[in-house]
């Protein structure tokens, strides 16, 4: 049943990804801002979480141990809105696939998962795979990896610490009393990148531009984003850290589906290059990704 509901989240994904990039590219909403309302929306449902389940004495370990999942999951999101900025929402989407190797380490250095030989071959098609998907070709024929791979190498980092942490805290608190936690550990986060620089002061003339249609779309994508983060903590709770984010592998397909349905019947929301070499990219990618994945799952 785990790996069923491991499923759900790298769809649900998928569709945020996209929500997330017309914010950023149709109605030109910051990245700073959208992590901002992502932080503050975790909060609260954290906290109507608390209000229904009441609260439960934990100890200070624990409870610190998800604090700090929460904290980094802002950061995580923090990077990834900066990457998708920078190129499509496929692209990006897909190059989260360097999350399982990182959870694979962190796992086997924090939680004693032990790792294989064949699980580092897996690293290293999906490594590959990844690079291949963030090349740039310039003028001058030469080669370069865009900034969009080096946020995404970031918040692949922090998203790992954030699997990791939360299957470690979770163990003694309990899914539904860790959740709360979590909720504290985002708002802090949030606080921290409000009081960083001029970026109160731009949320405070974002504001002026906010309709309700933003408004609704920014409450839909973190809707979405908030139902797969709790499915996900919730199949933490019954099968590893490390298998837990293989199974976001599915993420890729479910990107590149969408990218093409979206461009070729719906190209005033979104427009990705959809040709013959570039979809060819893409799926040779994809499959080095889940050759990757199968070595490390299997």
């Amino acid at each position: 049943m785990g790996y069923s509901i491991a499923l759900i989240p790298p769809f649900l994904d998928s569709i945020a990804v996209y929500v997330d990039k017309v914010l950023l590219s149709k109605f030109d909403i910051n990245s700073t801002i959208i992590t901002i309302y992502s932080g503050f929306f975790a909060f609260l449902t954290g906290l109507i979480i608390l209000i229904f389940t009441g609260y439960s004495p934990v100890d200070t370990k624990s409870a610190a141990i998800i604090f700090l999942s929460g904290f980094l999951g802002i950061f995580y999101l923090f990077a990834y809105f900066k990457a998708l900025t920078y190129d499509e929402g496929s692209r990006v989407g897909a190059l989260f696939q360097f999350i399982p190797v990182m959870v694979l380490i962190l796992s086997f250095l924090l939680l004693g998962e032990k790792l294989l030989f064949k699980q580092y071959v897996g690293a290293s098609f999906i490594i590959a795979a990844g690079f291949l998907l963030s090349i740039q070709r310039l003028e001058t024929g030469i080669f370069r990896v865009n900034k969009a791979f080096w946020f995404m190498l970031l918040a692949c980092f922090f998203s790992a610490s954030v699997y990791v942490l939360f299957k470690l805290g979770v163990k003694e608190i309990g899914f539904w009393g860790s959740l709360p936690y979590e909720g504290f550990g985002s708002l802090a986060a949030t606080l921290c990148i409000l009081a960083y620089g001029k970026n109160f002061a731009l949320l405070k003339d974002t504001k002026k531009v906010f309709t309700k249609k933003i408004v609704g779309y920014m409450t839909i994508v973190e809707f979405l984003a908030r139902v797969s983060r709790y499915i996900l903590f919730y199949a933490l709770t019954l099968i590893p850290a490390s298998i837990a984010s293989v199974l976001m592998g599915f993420q890729p397909l479910f990107l590149l589906l969408l990218g093409v349905g979206l461009s070729v019947w719906f190209p005033h929301i979104i427009k990705e290059v959809v040709t013959k070499k570039t979809i060819g990219l893409k799926l040779g990618a994809t499959a080095g990704i889940f050759v990757g994945l199968y070595f490390i799952f299997l």
